[in-house]
């Protein structure tokens, strides 16, 4: 049963929920009409007989001693009253037909014994009653004489003359409204097809979006703004957003296997000298002391940058996991003495300068000490690398509008203006301005360690001059430990 509903199309689920709220509102309405109609003729005849019933009262003539009284009854001739369809008989106390209308013949008004118990309390009253099939509206009138409860007068009338004309508005009622539910049926049928076919159109191209997975087309809607326009907006904004996150997911698939391809080609690299230097030595055994000295450096080195891939590639599993770092106060001063501590042994041949790394102890930044001298180190490590022997890096730091700039200027190699939005990707290399001992993750895991801080990482270069790259860190507002 579930199924069938289910596969009830909403057009002919609207037009059986209107065709039945109609059919129903019609019945009512035919119902109230009847009845309203009924009861109206009714209550004219009540009207017209009670008026003759008292007209007869003062008409009626009775013969006989008043100790018997309604002995002889000579009721005035119905046709007075110009109504062939009018019945008059009177009943004694005792239930006795003692008159009746020349138009009655020999029939008489069935009697009832309630209907002589209400007439002897003396009031008057209506009752339909039937002569065979014959509905018969008669009004009951007490006779009372000298106080005495003697008959009653019964004045009747055929109910015929209503019940044919209200058979026949019964017939037009149901008939009117059967033909009536016909047509606002169907009417009401090709009105939902046609209010309903911009649905079908929608249908129809969103099944042709999944057919052909083009998220980049939109359902085009020409018509008024109503309901079926805001439908088309959400499922087109709803594929806006699918594209959109789709996009997303495909750029973050192909990052992924970029990712997972540059990170096992520079494992290899190490892994393959390690791996040649350890057989050479195996081989040659202690014959060559030089050699195996240099095999061993070189397994030495190689190591130690499989160490820094490593971590770093951890770093970015981090960033991507979504991982918040813990944070603290940090002391910009002791933050900055700290990095100059550990730049100083990577510097090599560079020269490294600092000009206002000792800024006041009232100076305070909010993060994670231990990545924010990493994030320095970063770019001072990369400045290192890129700038030949002799040349120098400098590290200057400026307070301005409750900021920390923190700049890293070198006279290296510089970065060509075309490649400045690219440098900050994963594993990207520019082979006129990054050093061969490069992974290309250094300046991805800087700018993930200044958006977990809240800052920017600003870059200048020209190329073939130097370059100069400035964090730009918010200062806490709270400067006391």
């Amino acid at each position: 049963m579930k199924r069938i509903k289910n596969n009830i199309s909403i057009r002919l689920r609207l037009t059986l929920w209107y065709s039945s709220v109609l059919s129903l509102t019609l019945l009512l309405f035919g119902m109230l009409v009847y009845v309203f109609l009924r009861q109206m003729l009714v209550s004219e005849i009540d009207t017209s007989i009670a008026g003759r019933a008292k007209k007869v009262v003062q008409s009626i003539t009775i013969i006989g001693p008043f100790d018997f009284p309604l002995q002889q009854i000579i009721l005035p001739d119905i046709d007075v009253f110009a109504s062939p369809n009018t019945y008059l008989q009177v009943i004694d106390a005792h239930g006795v037909l003692k008159a009746s209308s020349h138009n009655l013949g020999r029939q008489a008004f069935p009697l009832g014994a309630s209907t002589m118990k209400k007439a002897s309390q003396g009031n008057a009253f209506y009752e339909t009653v039937y002569s065979g099939e014959q509905p018969l509206r008669i009004y009951n009138l007490p006779l009372i004489l000298g106080g005495k409860f003697i008959g009653v007068l019964q004045v009747g009338q055929s109910l015929v003359a209503i019940e044919t004309p209200l058979s026949r508005l019964r017939f037009i009622l149901f008939t009117g409204s059967g033909v009536t539910v016909v047509l606002a049926g169907t009417l009401g049928w090709l009105l939902a097809r046609t209010a309903l076919r911009p649905i079908d159109e929608i249908t129809k191209t969103a099944s042709a979006i999944q057919e052909a997975h083009d998220l980049n087309r939109r359902i085009k809607y020409d018509g008024p703004g109503d309901e079926l326009a805001r439908l088309a907006e959400t499922i087109n904004a709803m594929l806006e957003r699918l594209n959109f996150a789709y996009q997303k997911l495909d750029q973050s698939y192909r990052s992924q296997k970029r990712f997972l391809a540059d990170a096992s080609h520079e494992l290899r690299t190490p892994l393959t000298i390690i791996r040649g230097n350890i057989e050479l030595l195996q081989q040659m055994g202690d014959a060559e002391p030089e050699i195996r000295t240099e095999a061993l450096a070189d397994i030495s080195e190689e190591s130690r940058r499989m160490s820094w891939l490593v971590e770093d590639l951890l770093s970015l599993a981090r960033a991507d996991a979504g991982q918040k770092m813990s944070e603290e106060l940090v002391s910009l001063r002791e933050l900055l003495a700290d990095v100059i501590h550990r730049a100083e042994k990577l510097a090599g041949p560079v020269n490294l300068e600092a000009t206002n790394i000792f800024v006041s102890e009232d100076n305070y930044v909010y993060g994670n000490k231990e990545y924010l001298a990493k994030l320095i180190l970063i770019l001072l490590d990369n400045a290192f690398k890129y700038t030949e022997p002799g040349g120098s890096v400098l590290l200057k730091t400026e307070l301005a509008d409750k900021e920390a700039c923190i700049a890293v200027i070198d006279t290296g190699t510089g970065i060509a203006e075309e490649n400045l939005e690219q440098i900050f990707e994963r594993f990207y290399r520019i082979d006129q301005s990054r050093g061969s001992r490069g992974t290309g993750l250094g300046l991805s895991i800087a700018r993930w360690i200044a958006e977990q801080h809240d800052a920017r990482i600003e870059v200048k270069s020209t190329l073939g001059q130097g370059s100069e790259f400035t964090v730009r860190l918010p200062l806490h507002e709270n400067i006391k430990n």
